[in-house]
C-alpha cells in the first residue's frame, strides 16, 4: 500500500515540484523552525526556565544556573534581572514560532497552489495532444472530470495538507530526540521502552486505514466521473430526454450514480476520522502512566511537566502526521485518475527531425495499401489503394458506417493508419509534423462548431494573422456579409456558446468563412450541410463550390445534392472502395450506388 503512494508522490514529486525547488526549500526551512520551536523550544522551556521564574531564595538552584555558571552569579547579585530575563525567553520563543508558522502556511499555500497550476495545465495540453481514438473511447464528462474536479481535489488536498507536510514528521522527530534525551538522563529507561511501544501502537491505525481510504478515494473519484457524465449528457441532449419520455430513467441512472459516490466518501471519511479517537486513548494512556511513575519516584513538577508537554507534541504530531497520511491516501484516487492521463503514450509519436513541408502544398493525395482499425481485430478500412491528383474533386459516397468519414479522417492524421502509407505530394504523413501537415488542411464539419468570441475571430481562428481585408473577403465569400446587419454589432457581435444567436446556416457560413481565411490546399468537407434543410443546403450549396475550386477536395456526403460538382465519386462498402469514376460510370455498373442515388428521390437522407 505504501509503494505506489510512494511511487505516485515520487513522480508527480520529480515533475512538478522541482520547478518550485526554491519554494519548497523555504518550506522546508520553516518547517524545521516551527519543529524545533515546538519539539524542542517549548518542552525545553517548561524544564529549565519555569524553574527560573518561580524560584525562591532557600530553595534548590535550578538545574539551568548549574548548566549557566554566570547566570546562578547573576541570580544572587540582581534576582529582578535573571527573573525578567526568564519572563522574555518565553514571549521569544512563541514569537519565533508564530513568525515561523505563518511564514510557512503562506509559502506552502503558494506552493500548492503554483504545483496544481502546473497539473492542470499540462493535464489539459496532454489531452490536447492525444490522439482522437483515445478521448472517443472515454466520456467527455468522465475526462472533464479528470481535468477540473480531480485537479480540484489534488489542490484541496495540497493545500490542508501542506501546513502539516514537512512540520509534523520534523516536530515528531524533535519531539522523539527530547523524550529520548530526557529519560536517558532520568535513568528510566524502562518508561522509554514503554512510551516506544505506545507510539508504535499509535502508528497502527494509520497503515491499517491507509489502504482503505486510497481504495475507496479511487472509487469515490471514478463515481464523480460518471456523475458529471451522466450530468452533461442529459444537459446535451435534453430535448431528446424530454422527447422520450426519459426523465423518470434519466433521474434513477443519476440517483443510482450519487448514492455510490456518497457511499463510498462517507465510508472513506470514517476511516479517515476513525484514526483521531484512537490517537486520543494513545495519548492518554501515555500521559496516565507518565503521571503515576512521576507521583511514585517523586519527579519534580517542572519536569513532569517537562515531559508530559513533549508527550504531548509527539502524540500530537503523530495524530497530525497520520492525518496528513489519510488525507494523502485519499488524494490517492484523483491522482492515479490524473496519472493515467498523463502517463497516457502518445500513439501517435511526432519524429525528433520531421521533413519540412513546403509553404503550400500541391495536394496530390495518395493511399497505399492502407488498412485502419480503431480496436485490435476490427478492421475499419480494408487495402485502400486511390490515387488523388492534386485539385480534384472527390464524393466519398456509401451507406451509414461504410468508412468515409473515416477515409478523410486519416489525411490529416486524426489517426494513424494500421499499415500501408498515406502521403501527400509523395511525402509519408508520418514524416512530417503534425502542426505543418493540418497546415495545409482546411475542414468544414456537419457541426458548425463556433467558440465564444466574436464572429469576426471565429472566422480568423484558422489564421490568427489574417488582415482586416482578408477576413472581409472572405466573409463576403461565404455569403456571411449579408446576415452582419441584422447582428448588433455587426462582424464584431459577441457570440454565446456553440455559436448561440445565429441559426444552423448562419453558423454554416461562418465556419466556410474560416475555411475561405485559412486558404488550404486540401480541403474536407465532412456532410457539411447534412443538418440543414434542403433550402438552406440550396443557398450555402454555391460558396462550397467557390471553396472547392483549385483545392483538392474531399466531400463526404449523404445526399447526392452535395455532391452535383464532384469531378470523381468513390464508393465504400463495409471498408473497402468497391467503385471508383464519375457518376454516370458509376450510375451504370454499380447497383449498390444505383440503389443509394435513385433512393434519393423517396428519402434524402439516405
Amino acid at each position: 500500500m505504501i509503494r505506489p503512494i510512494l511511487r505516485r508522490t515520487l513522480y508527480f514529486a520529480r515533475k512538478f515540484l522541482m520547478p518550485h525547488i526554491k519554494l519548497f526549500l523555504l518550506a522546508v526551512i520553516t518547517g524545521l523552525v516551527v519543529a524545533g520551536a515546538s519539539g524542542l523550544g517549548i518542552p525545553l522551556m517548561v524544564k529549565f526556565i519555569f524553574p527560573v521564574v518561580f524560584y525562591k531564595p532557600g530553595n534548590e538552584l535550578p538545574e539551568m544556573f548549574a548548566y549557566v555558571p554566570w547566570l546562578r552569579d547573576l541570580q544572587l547579585a540582581h534576582p529582578s534581572t535573571v527573573l525578567l530575563m526568564a519572563c522574555a525567553a518565553m514571549p521569544l520563543i512563541f514569537l519565533i514560532r508564530g513568525a515561523a508558522i505563518w511564514l510557512n502556511g503562506i509559502v506552502v499555500t503558494i506552493l500548492s497552489m503554483s504545483i496544481s497550476a502546473d497539473l492542470r495545465i499540462q493535464l489539459f495540453s496532454k489531452v490536447m495532444s492525444l490522439p482522437l481514438a483515445f478521448l472517443e473511447k472515454r466520456k467527455k464528462g468522465d475526462v472533464l472530470s479528470r481535468i477540473l474536479s480531480d485537479t480540484g481535489a489534488v489542490l484541496s488536498v495540497l493545500t490542508s495538507v501542506a501546513n502539516d507536510l514537512f512540520k509534523q514528521p520534523i516536530t515528531c522527530l524533535t519531539a522523539t530526540c527530547t523524550f529520548f534525551y530526557m529519560m536517558f538522563s532520568e535513568g528510566e529507561a524502562w518508561l522509554l521502552l514503554l512510551d516506544l511501544l505506545l507510539i508504535g501502537l499509535a502508528a497502527w491505525p494509520i497503515i491499517h486505514f491507509g489502504k482503505r481510504i486510497s481504495r475507496k478515494a479511487l472509487l469515490a473519484s471514478t463515481d464523480y466521473g460518471r456523475l458529471n457524465a451522466v450530468l452533461q449528457q442529459n444537459l446535451e441532449a435534453i430535448r431528446e430526454v424530454r422527447a422520450y419520455a426519459m426523465e423518470e430513467r434519466q433521474i434513477c441512472e443519476f440517483n443510482s450514480v450519487a448514492e455510490s459516490l456518497c457511499r463510498n466518501s462517507l465510508k472513506m471519511i470514517k476511516y479517515q476520522r476513525a484514526v483521531i479517537p484512537f490517537m486520543e486513548i494513545v495519548t492518554s494512556i501515555a500521559l496516565a502512566v507518565l503521571l503515576v511513575h512521576g507521583r511514585q519516584s517523586n519527579m519534580s513538577l517542572s519536569g513532569f511537566l517537562a515531559l508530559a508537554t513533549v508527550l504531548f507534541f509527539l502524540f500530537d504530531s503523530m495524530k497530525k502526521a497520520g492525518n496528513t497520511f489519510n488525507r494523502l491516501n485519499g488524494a490517492q484516487g484523483p491522482l492515479q485518475r490524473v496519472e493515467e492521463i498523463l502517463q497516457q503514450p502518445n500513439e501517435m509519436p511526432e519524429l525528433e527531425h520531421p521533413m519540412e513541408l513546403p509553404a503550400r502544398v500541391r495536394g496530390d493525395i495518395e493511399f497505399r495499401s492502407v488498412n485502419f482499425e480503431y480496436e485490435e481485430d476490427k478492421p475499419v478500412l480494408h487495402n485502400i489503394n486511390v490515387h488523388i491528383p492534386a485539385g480534384q474533386v472527390v464524393g466519398l459516397v456509401g451507406s451509414s458506417g461504410a468508412g468515409k468519414t473515416t477515409f478523410a479522417s486519416l489525411i490529416p492524421r486524426f489517426y494513424e493508419v494500421t499499415s500501408g502509407a498515406l502521403m501527400i505530394d509523395g511525402v509519408d504523413v508520418r514524416n512530417v509534423s503534425i502542426r505543418d501537415l493540418r497546415d495545409q488542411i482546411a475542414l468544414v464539419g456537419q457541426q458548425a462548431l463556433l467558440f465564444s468570441g466574436t464572429i469576426r475571430e471565429n472566422i480568423a481562428l484558422g489564421k490568427p494573422d489574417a488582415t482586416e481585408e482578408q477576413i472581409r473577403a472572405a466573409a463576403d465569400a461565404a455569403a456571411v456579409t449579408p446576415f452582419l446587419s441584422t447582428q448588433p454589432r455587426g462582424i464584431d457581435t459577441n457570440l454565446g456558446e456553440g455559436g448561440n444567436g445565429l441559426s444552423g446556416g448562419q453558423r454554416q457560413r461562418v465556419a466556410i468563412a474560416r475555411a475561405f481565411v485559412k486558404d488550404a490546399p486540401i480541403l474536407i468537407l465532412d456532410e457539411a450541410t447534412a443538418s440543414l434543410d434542403a433550402e438552406s443546403e440550396h443557398d450555402i450549396q454555391h460558396e462550397l463550390e467557390t471553396l472547392s475550386q483549385g483545392r483538392t477536395t474531399l466531400i463526404v456526403a449523404h445526399r447526392f445534392s452535395t455532391l452535383r460538382h464532384a469531378q470523381r465519386l468513390l464508393l465504400f462498402d463495409h471498408g473497402r472502395i468497391i467503385a471508383d469514376g464519375p457518376h454516370e460510370l458509376l450510375y451504370a455498373t454499380s447497383p449498390l450506388y444505383k440503389e443509394l442515388y435513385d433512393r434519393q428521390g423517396i428519402d434524402e437522407t439516405v
